[in-house]
């Protein structure tokens, strides 16, 4: 799991480089999707659904794969992400590339991306207006089944406040369903894991009202409270591998007044999704 970062967009962001953010508008989904042709069942659309379960799989018989988006006119763009997908286990290179004709690409601004495992790769870049973009898969071979649940193109919403305690990391998986034998002789015979998976928990406070009231993050808390997916970071810039995959697991959020000056509070609760 890998984040890159514009160094641009860090010296915009400035002390705020590593506070959380979310991401959860994919622009991606009203674009006209192109790129390498497609397997069977493994459709482009699959890759902007939302789901994990269903994915994009292209008939990879060079060197490389591509997933192109064609916005219809320049949209900007300053987040984009990749999610349960497998270009670790084929030995593949990430990079997000933009277009003002569709023949002529240039480097979105972040970098490339070779993972270190099948977990979220994410690239936060200054935001800027592009009719076309694409994700570009290098490093392949002809029987790859190269397959990715989640591409995400659209833009962040940084958080005006860090938390520093009561956050778990996701760096193992948080539950773990066991089916353990024991013998009439109460001795362990041994053990099987029949189930895993994560959640996490962030508690923000001190934030701005202004911030919690403006439309971002009402719209942030509509999606979320319809279970719709989103990409969330703690710690970008320090922790750039814990960015995640997510979507509701318990409650809406309600905001609360936590302080003088009408400061707020808010709590997150999501399962994680695409993590291994």
């Amino acid at each position: 799991m890998t984040t890159v970062t514009d160094p641009s967009r860090s010296f915009a962001l400035g002390g705020d480089v590593n506070n959380p953010f979310v991401a959860w508008q994919n622009l991606g989904a009203a674009a006209t999707l192109g790129g390498t042709a497609v397997l069977t069942g493994g459709e482009r659309a699959n890759a902007v659904s939302g789901s994990t379960y269903d994915k994009w799989r292209p008939d990879v018989s060079t060197t490389e794969a591509i997933l192109s988006f064609d916005f219809g006119t320049a949209t900007s763009i300053s987040f984009a992400a990749l999610a349960a997908h497998n270009a670790y286990s084929h030995a593949a290179t990430v990079v997000v590339e933009r277009s003002s004709d569709g023949t002529t690409w240039v480097d979105g601004g972040a970098g490339s991306i070779t993972p270190t495992d099948n977990n979220v790769m994410a690239w936060r870049m200054v935001a800027q207006s592009y009719r076309y973009w694409r994700f570009k898969f290098t490093g392949l071979t002809a029987s790859d089944a190269l397959s990715v649940g989640v591409a995400f193109l659209g833009n962040d919403l940084v958080i005006p406040r860090r938390f520093y305690q009561g956050f778990s990391p996701v760096i193992t998986p948080t539950e773990v369903q066991l089916q353990s034998n024991v013998s009439v002789g109460n001795e362990l015979l041994g053990s099987s894991v029949i189930g895993s998976g994560s959640t996490l928990s962030a508690q923000i406070g001190n934030i701005e009202p202004t911030f919690i009231r403006g439309a971002d993050w009402v719209a942030f808390q509509r999606a979320f409270g319809t279970g719709a997916g989103f990409f969330f970071g703690w710690r970008p810039a320090k922790y750039p591998q814990d960015v995640y995959y997510c979507a509701r697991s318990g409650g809406v959020i309600r905001p609360d007044n936590s302080g003088p000056r009408d400061l707020m509070s808010v709590a997150i609760e999501a399962r994680v999704y695409g993590h291994d």
